[in-house]
């Protein structure tokens, strides 16, 4: 019995020789894969003393004195020194969170408003006596003094960035939390499995230099291991420090040696801020 015309199986030698079998589809091209964006393997830092928030008054220093004579009044010339030495002065003696300083500034406006309506409104005179006695103060600088501050105080700030370089250096990568202390001693942790907070404590020295805090806890969170102050600019690398610490990956054992190696030690402050070894 002959199968209907057109419905003839074709034989493995048809097949062997059709155009399709001689010349399979060819596979699409495969784009090649983006080059992902290297991450950093380290990142290196310092951690100054509070004198690093002088600048402003040693820039002023140098300055003012170059300024051509007349173009800023001497009288405005002084109180810009004046207030620009309170705030560095401020940064240096007080802590003011982000939440302290809104209700500062909060507190001086309404302080401000109160004062103006028991002017106008109960005739109190006493706080305007004070103003005018203010406004009438002429804080005169001269300018030879302004001259040998900025001269003493730039040589007390370079000795105190080159003090910093060699006994202030901080690097963290993949495996390791080093400091590097060279007058005195080297410390080294291991990178293990860490958490670590990036805090800014005073809104001034954030302001001034953009400064922060870092701390090192271990995994648990329980312990503090170390606390790095004063780090410049941390604001803008915070983000590259993550990048370092989510580049590898922390097995669980880890953190249970991190504890076990810390457990019992000495307490935070002799475990140290990263000042003095």
């Amino acid at each position: 019995m002959s199968l209907p015309e057109g419905n003839d199986p074709a034989s493995p030698r048809d097949a062997a020789h059709s155009p399709t079998a001689a010349h399979p589809a060819a596979a699409p091209p495969t784009k090649p894969a983006k080059d992902k964006r290297r991450l950093p393997s380290q990142i290196v830092f310092y951690s100054y003393p509070k004198f690093l928030y002088t600048w402003p008054v040693l820039f002023l220093a140098l300055l003012l004195p170059l300024l051509p004579e007349g173009l800023i009044n001497a009288q405005l010339e002084g109180w810009i020194f004046v207030i620009t030495l309170l705030t560095v002065l401020m940064a240096m003696g007080f802590d003011l969170s982000r939440n302290l300083t809104i209700t500062w500034g909060a507190a001086i406006l309404a302080s401000v408003f109160c004062l103006l309506w028991l002017k106008d409104a109960k005739n109190v005179v006493v706080f305007s006596q004070i103003g005018h006695h203010l406004s009438s103060k002429n804080p005169l600088i001269s300018h030879d003094w302004l001259d040998l501050l900025g001269l003493f105080g730039g040589i007390l700030y370079f000795i105190m960035f080159i003090d910093v370089r060699i006994n202030q250096r901080w690097r963290i990568s993949h495996n390791e939390i080093e400091h590097f202390a060279m007058l005195s001693k080297d410390d080294s942790l291991g990178r293990g499995a860490k958490r670590f907070i990036t805090s800014y404590p005073d809104f001034l020295e954030l302001l001034l230099c953009g400064a922060g805090t870092i701390q090192i806890y271990s995994a648990q969170g329980g312990i503090q291991l170390r606390s790095i102050s004063n780090v410049p600019w941390l604001f803008f690398r915070s983000k590259k420090i993550s990048q370092i610490l989510e580049s590898t990956e922390v097995s669980s054992s880890s953190a249970e040696e991190d504890v076990d190696l810390h457990e019992g030690q000495a307490t935070n402050e002799e475990l140290g801020d990263g000042h003095g070894g």
